[in-house]
């Protein structure tokens, strides 16, 4: 059965959990709200008071102290998922079964097998569920495809791709029963990008990571290869300080890319001495609007999944990881 939100009416949105994570795409919300484009409906914590705070301070109507409460609120049509990534998936389908539309943090869920089940319950109920890879939504990620088509660099063959911040010391990166290590919460964004610049059908991932005592990865280095010879080679670190940077290199120059993961613009640079092109794409407001609006078009439309991140991608990322991790024996609870 499918359950849209009404056309004539505004999306009515609801995060469960309220962590940093939920207070930027709360912000986000916010905004759309002052816009008049969504309706603030409902948040929920485990802790109580915490919700009606974070419910108070940003504008939502409802709070509630257990997501299940939240999950049975008939007001509420899209659920944004900001919970711990082993809890993804529980919390997804929690959600789904309750008839609700589905806008899940990255990454998706803790493996491919969670990530499949979800999206199964998600067409078996006709509901829309995507992940929320914020990157694959910007202006600029949309510019950067538009460059590669029209040949700006000639034909692509590789893209470099690093994102190292200091973390490893939040429980959620080193614990094994959060889904923790670098791969999953850091390197997910070069994967993502490889992805939606070179496409799905890569043909191999390789690599090699550092474990922390718990057993999870604190950096990495991996690379995806294409049948056609095209390799994605990227860096992730919890430990060391880098920022996000990536570069897409062709036959006849390069995209320069400072910020992978807050892109808000990009450098053509011709191979040969010839004058760069800077290309400048300022957000709106902290760059989750292009999601959440991304989602809200795709629900209205009837649309099980938005295109700028369609489901066949958010598996195909999943399997890499599921695949370095094998060979690095990083588990999971969840692997089963």
């Amino acid at each position: 059965m499918w359950y849209p939100f009404r056309m004539n009416a505004h999306l009515r949105f609801a995060i469960l959990g309220a962590g940093h994570i939920a207070e930027k795409m709360a912000a986000t919300a916010a905004h759309l709200a002052r816009r008049g484009e969504i309706r603030l409906a409902a948040v929920a914590a485990r802790d109580g008071a915490r919700a009606a705070a974070f419910a108070a301070r940003f504008g939502f109507e409802r709070s509630y102290g257990s997501y299940e409460e939240l999950a049975a609120d008939p007001a509420v049509d899209l659920v944004y998922v900001a919970t711990p990534n082993t809890l993804h998936a529980p919390h997804a389908r929690l959600c789904l079964e309750h008839g609700k539309h589905v806008l899940c943090e990255k990454p998706f869920t803790a493996n491919a097998a969670e990530a499949e089940s979800v999206l199964a319950l998600a067409r078996e109920r006709g509901l829309f569920c995507g992940e929320a890879i914020w990157t694959r939504f910007l202006p600029a990620s949309a510019a950067i495809g538009e460059a590669l088509r029209a040949g700006r660099i000639g034909t692509p063959r590789l893209i470099e791709a690093s994102f190292a911040v200091p973390i490893a010391g939040k429980e959620r990166i080193r614990e094994p029963a959060l889904g923790g290590g670098a791969l999953l919460d850091l390197g997910v964004y070069p994967i993502a990008f490889a992805l939606l610049h070179f496409g799905e059908d890569y043909a191999d991932v390789t690599g090699r990571a550092t474990l922390l005592p718990t057993g999870v990865d604190d950096q990495c280095a991996f690379s995806l290869g294409w049948a056609d010879g095209r390799i994605a080679a990227a860096t992730c670190s919890a430990t060391a300080a880098g920022g996000a940077c990536a570069r897409i290199v062709g036959t006849a120059g390069s995209i320069v890319v400072p910020e992978l993961v807050r892109c808000q613009g990009f450098r053509i640079v011709p191979f040969g001495g010839g004058e760069s092109e800077e290309v400048s794409l300022p957000f709106e407001c902290n760059g989750y609007e292009y999601e959440l609006r991304a989602a809200a078009r795709a629900i209205a439309a009837g649309l099980p999944e938005c295109p700028e991140a369609p489901r066949s991608a958010t598996l195909a990322a999943m399997r890499a990881m599921d695949a370095l991790r094998a060979a690095w024996g990083v588990r999971f609870p969840s692997d089963g």
